[in-house]
């Protein structure tokens, strides 16, 4: 009997077999698809693997790109300008407190240990961003008879009663941190005591870093999910 005669002879004789057939098919196939297949949902990981350039894009968007970050922004009325002061650290005190909060940029970061060693660990990068003039200068303080210099007058003033010096010398003991902070100098919203303020004290901004693991749909949709949470 040639093939298409058998083929058929199920599908009219046997049709409850071929269904089952059927079935057991897409069950198979389905259980392949569940059990194997992993969907991808980061863009940069359809690229192609093995060149220098690509992975070096991938560790620039897992470790430089600022794809973590939350932005959260207190509004108030005029009128309710202490309200908004007075809720705006049990905010922050609570966002602090939820698992999936790695940090949060409420003030100055001068006003904590973390902030601090922060702006210590990025001086040096950000001395790069300055003028010729302003660079030679700033690197100059790194001569042993500047160094030298600088430690002799701050004990100097520390002996004449000064509380400034010993701040310093905590801070920025090399004195590089002020030169390398000059670009920003000229922002009015640095010069404030709450520089994350708007001019008539109405909104407060809170940059918050979340602890997500990658940029994927699911991630982000995990994440969103707890932060639709918190805001409840």
């Amino acid at each position: 009997m040639p093939f298409s005669e058998k083929v058929a002879f199920f599908v009219t004789e046997r049709r409850g077999l071929m269904w089952s057939v059927v079935a057991l098919i897409v069950v198979v196939t389905l259980t392949i698809l569940i059990a194997f297949l992993r969907l991808d949902t980061e863009v940069l990981n359809l690229l192609p693997r093995g060149f220098d350039s690509v992975e070096g894009l991938k560790i620039y968007n897992s470790e430089f790109a600022q794809t973590r970050e939350l932005t959260f922004a207190l509004l108030c009325q005029p009128e309710d300008v202490d309200k908004l002061e007075e809720f705006a650290s049990k905010f922050v005190e609570r966002l602090r407190a939820q698992p999936w909060c790695v940090r949060v940029l409420a003030g100055s970061p001068m006003e904590t240990p973390d902030g601090v060693r922060d702006l210590q660990r990025i001086a040096v990068p950000l001395l790069l961003n300055l003028e010729p003039e302003d660079f030679d200068r700033a690197v100059s303080l790194l001569q042993p008879q500047k160094i030298q210099e600088r430690l002799a007058q701050l004990r100097r003033e520390i002996e004449n009663g000064s509380p400034r010096p010993e701040i310093e010398l905590t801070l920025d003991p090399l004195g590089l941190i002020m030169p390398s902070l000059k670009p920003f100098a000229g922002n009015a919203a640095m010069e404030t005591d709450q520089p994350l303020t708007s001019s008539d004290s109405t909104m407060r901004v809170f940059p918050t870093v979340t602890n997500q693991p990658t940029i994927s749909a699911f991630d982000c949709q995990k994440l969103m999910k707890q932060v639709n949470t918190f805001r409840a």
